[in-house]
């Protein structure tokens, strides 16, 4: 991949120098993009690579996509046996399972036993009721259930990639996996990273925040209701503004998935989410 840089100006006020690298790479079946500012290329490179070990980790553990990866084998033997999982799978099953009781049913990761239908011919049990969490474990109350992620695990991805950048000193970064991005200090000199927000590309300046649209724009019918039991065709384009990436990527598709006035109740659990639309 060709690698950009872009030599900045001080910023006299932190006295600051770096200077700007982005790179894109393959990823999570689609395209994943770090943009950041670092003293030399050297350290930008040294990034990149946790980055990317960052994102290989996690997909092995989330992935529904993979017949390896932690949650499938989870789906497979957490009905015979309560399962102890890894603390980012817990993470994300937990607070999927609390977007699920705010949004009354309508975001449910069980989802994948329609989703894989349709993929494939796998059908088996949906109903976020039937996952029981405790102590780091998971247990399916039915045998043929599969869970889902790909409604928040890009978001929580994206957080994790910022966590382990923060923890290198790269606090100034961008990360875009898909249409999900995470946003860490701003860059030199401004206010914030120049975002282009909601349908119609609404000019932001954000720092620390968490970016996630969900629509029907690109691929219709990949969306489904899980109270209707069938995918949503035809709605609107809804960005979500957050404190991270977990939690404007599952509430851009819970607050899609619900109508306007029933919106109320979700929005007031997560004080500080700005709904574009």
């Amino acid at each position: 991949m060709e690698l950009q840089k872009r030599t900045e100006q001080r910023d006299t006020s932190e006295r600051y120098t770096g200077q700007r690298y982005t790179e894109q790479w393959p990823a999570l079946g689609s395209v994943a993009r770090l943009t950041c500012y670092t003293e030399s290329e050297r350290e930008f490179r040294a990034a990149m690579a946790a980055a990317k070990q960052r994102v290989a980790e996690l997909d092995a553990k989330l992935s529904d996509y993979r017949a390896d990866s932690e949650l499938n084998r989870m789906c497979r033997e957490a009905y015979a046996r309560t399962v102890r999982v890894s603390r980012e799978l817990f993470t994300v099953i937990e607070f999927a399972q609390r977007v699920s009781v705010l949004s009354a049913g309508k975001f449910d990761i069980t989802i994948g036993a329609r989703t894989r239908g349709r993929k494939g011919t796998f059908t088996g049990t949906v109903g976020y009721q039937y996952i029981a969490l405790g102590a780091g474990a998971v247990r399916l109350a039915r045998p043929d259930m599969q869970l889902d992620l790909g409604a928040l695990a890009k978001g929580f991805i994206a957080d994790e990639v910022s966590r382990a950048l923060d923890a290198r000193g790269v606090r100034r970064h961008l990360v875009a996996l898909s249409g999900d991005i995470v946003l860490g200090d701003a860059p030199p000199g401004e206010e914030g990273w120049k975002i282009g927000v909601g349908p119609r590309a609404e000019l932001r300046r954000l720092a620390r925040r968490g970016v996630a649209t969900a629509g029907n724009a690109y691929q219709p019918g990949h969306i489904w209701d899980a109270v209707a039991g069938r995918p949503v065709e035809a709605k609107e384009v809804l960005t979500v503004v957050a404190r991270d990436g977990l939690t404007a990527d599952a509430l851009d598709t819970a607050l899609w998935l619900l109508e306007p006035g029933e919106r109320t109740g979700l929005l007031a659990a997560f004080p500080g989410v700005e709904v574009v639309g």
